[in-house]
């Protein structure tokens, strides 16, 4: 068994359910009568729609910002912030480098696997940090899969 994730709006009301559509503006949000996995897909969701109770459609405006970064990383599409994009870009765009090399014999393979790892470490390291500080939530961080 698990317990659908949980946001509180602005007013202190908590709306649970997983959010399987999310726009600029609004989030739908169904509410499953079948809780026996521990976070369903959205294909998962709608495999078992005879099984579900109810899908309501929110306004995102009634959540603060914390609860809707929270909503997009559940649903698959975190809202990180443009520094943090930048390092997974930069991090993905060196070890892809590193590849092309090594498939050029511009180095070795050992050496590319060796950069890489070390690149996936850096990186990943680098994420841990941001979620110590505050600038993503760990759900976004999950998110990320990193």
């Amino acid at each position: 068994m698990f317990a659908e994730p949980a946001y509180t709006n602005h007013a202190g009301n908590v709306v649970s359910g997983w959010p399987v559509k999310l726009t600029q503006k609004q989030v739908a949000l169904v509410e499953s009568a079948l809780c026996s996995q521990s976070s369903p897909t959205n294909s998962q969701l709608t495999t078992h729609n005879s099984q579900l109770s109810t899908t309501n459609t929110y306004p995102l405006s009634i959540f603060p910002e914390s609860e809707q970064r929270r909503i997009a990383a559940d649903f698959g599409q975190p809202r990180v912030p443009v520094a943090v994009k930048r390092a997974i870009a930069g991090a993905e765009k060196a070890m892809a480098r590193s590849r092309k090399r090594a498939e050029k014999g511009l180095c070795t393979q050992e050496e590319s696997d060796a950069f890489c790892e070390k690149s996936a470490s850096a990186l990943r390291s680098y994420l841990d940090k941001q979620v110590k500080e505050g600038t993503i939530t760990p759900a976004e961080r999950k998110a990320l899969r990193r």
